[in-house]
């Protein structure tokens, strides 16, 4: 990844130096959310030391038209021109590097933070000064911009660790310490759906997170066109996970073709370089090893997720 020369600003304004948050937003074919997410900008209840970077993938004529209109009116905000598409982690670790903030967060273009979220979730860390990442509740949305009353109640860190090594429980409004990726690496770019878990597993091992007990955005669900919308992708990657980090229970067998065939298991792929999970997994070896007998758990899982792909793959055809 060479940000110099695949990277382009089309915002010359200069930024607020006294940086302590950056917000990362990836961007592509995003015309119908732009509005909407300018709009909520708006609502931001303090932006004095926030900037939020547009990493724009791929940009159309209309959505810079779009862009460059509304940027006068909102100077913590930076655009980012991507000239080819790439995958959203890998847009993630770019933003990550170019940011100025100690504290950096996503939002996604379609989804929708609180006007306070940003600044709660900044307080929250500024509290405990050993915790690494927050995280806090969302509600679903099923049609853009109106939230339903789906709540994902995600749960707490300090009274069930274990649920953050066999589930995603960070949601897609997380806020961490820009510090922990010199210790754990950044998102595998290899991931299309679930590099956010990963990164969440290697942040749970350090034993730093901590819930902010809010609710702080709505997340769009169920649209066809999202990429999360491709089950057998988010199948096959999440049992990526459960091999690299011994969740061996829960491993389904009938995806160990394409995983071998498309995925380094024990490698995180960042930087256009292979780094191996055991130099930013403390005592990965001993961790994997004590976890080998939940192989023969797996084992009686099997007859489910025979049983799981018959319907879905062979009798709904």
């Amino acid at each position: 990844m060479n940000i110099k020369k695949t990277l382009m600003y089309s915002s010359n304004k200069k930024m607020n130096s006294n940086i302590k948050i950056t917000v990362i937003t990836s961007l592509y074919n995003c015309i119908n959310y732009l509005d909407g997410y300018f709009d909520n900008l708006t609502k931001l209840s303090n932006t004095n030391n926030i900037e939020v970077l547009l990493l724009h993938n791929l940009p159309s004529n209309i959505e810079l038209s779009i862009i460059n209109q509304k940027l006068p009116s909102y100077p913590f905000v930076k655009h980012i021109i991507i000239p080819k598409r790439e995958g959203l982690y890998t847009t993630w670790n770019r933003g990550i590097m170019l940011a100025n903030g100690e504290y950096l967060c996503i939002w996604n273009v379609d989804d929708i933070r609180t006007p306070d979220s940003i600044i709660d979730q900044a307080e929250t860390l500024d509290k405990n000064q050993d915790a690494e990442l927050t995280y806090g509740d969302f509600y679903y949305m099923f049609k853009y911009p109106t939230p339903s009353n789906v709540l994902v109640n995600n749960k707490d860190f300090l009274i069930d660790k274990r649920a953050f090594f066999r589930s995603h429980q960070i949601g897609c409004f997380p806020m961490w310490r820009k510090r922990i990726h010199n210790k754990i690496g950044y998102f595998d770019e290899q991931l299309k759906l679930v590099a956010d878990f990963d990164f969440q597993i290697r942040v749970a091992r350090t034993g730093c997170i901590i819930k902010t007990d809010k609710v702080i955005g709505y997340y769009l669900e169920n649209v066809p066109n999202k990429l999360s919308s491709n089950l057998y992708m988010q199948t096959t990657e999440r049992n990526v996970l459960y091999l690299r980090y011994g969740t061996f229970d829960l491993f389904n067998w009938l995806t160990i073709v394409p995983i071998l065939k498309h995925y380094k298991i024990y490698s995180l792929l960042y930087n256009d370089k292979k780094n191996n999970i055991s130099k930013q997994f403390d005592s990965y070896k001993v961790f994997i090893g004590k976890r080998l007998p939940l192989l023969l758990l797996s084992i009686f899982r099997q007859p489910r997720f025979i049983l799981a792909y018959i319907k879905h793959n062979i009798l709904n055809k």
